[in-house]
């Protein structure tokens, strides 16, 4: 549990920096998080291809963060994207190299 909880929470702009409980620390490129955005639509839900809707993205600004709950993160982006649902299990997961982002 301790391993995919935060403890700090820290951005800047060009990353996102996540120090677990269990002390370990992982650092996310902004554009790369929302080139990889977990939502429906980035995903290729709804009958789309995956990576159509983000493909294209050069540059990005992160305007603001939540916590969603006790799980996850969602992002508010500079190209008024926010739907995605970023979850801790997820973001230890990738950042230790074990998965992708969902």
């Amino acid at each position: 549990m301790l391993a995919t909880f935060p403890q700090e929470i820290q951005v800047d702009s060009d990353n996102l920096t996540i120090t677990w409980k269990d002390g370990f620390t992982s650092n996310y490129n902004l554009l790369d998080l929302r080139k990889k955005c977990p939502c429906a639509v980035c995903c290729g839900g709804h009958g789309g291809k995956i990576g159509a809707a983000t493909g294209h993205i050069t540059s990005i600004q992160l305007v603001s963060w939540r916590k969603v709950g006790r799980y996850a993160l969602n992002f508010t982006w500079s190209d008024n994207h926010d739907t995605g649902i970023y979850s801790y299990d997820n973001l230890r997961a990738y950042s230790d190299g074990k998965a992708e982002l969902l």
